[in-house]
């Protein structure tokens, strides 16, 4: 088992800064695996929509997202702090989203000291 999940850490590609910023340019519907090391329940695939990239308090690159289906430990659909790091197999599904979710800050993320980019709209 434990060969297993080496071969398989091994396999997935922790999302680049490009694919994070070209997905939030482009607002598409993005599908990852998280794999959230500290909580095995908060391990599994997820699609979403990616609002706010930059770096959190605890000095590591995050992004706000709205998840919109997926595997989670907690309710959905709803806001999410993703750390980069987890963020694995980063890919755009067909999909766009044209309109901010409720709740949505358009100028920045209280649990960021630093912004790298924001999900802009025509709003």
């Amino acid at each position: 088992m434990k060969l297993y999940n080496i071969a398989s850490s091994l396999i997935l590609e922790v999302a680049s800064r490009n694919d994070i910023m070209d997905g939030m340019h482009q607002r598409r519907i993005m599908e990852l695996y998280y794999d959230d090391d500290e909580d095995p329940g908060g391990k599994g695939r997820r699609w979403i929509q990616m609002y706010c990239y930059g770096i959190s308090k605890a000095g590591n690159d995050v992004v706000r997202v709205y998840q919109v289906g997926g595997d989670t430990k907690t309710i959905q659909p709803g806001w999410k702090l993703f750390r980069v790091d987890r963020m694995n197999n980063l890919r755009k599904l067909s999909g766009t989203f044209d309109e901010s979710k409720p709740l949505f800050n358009p100028n920045g993320d209280k649990d960021m000291i630093n912004i790298h980019y924001i999900t802009q709209f025509d709003n």
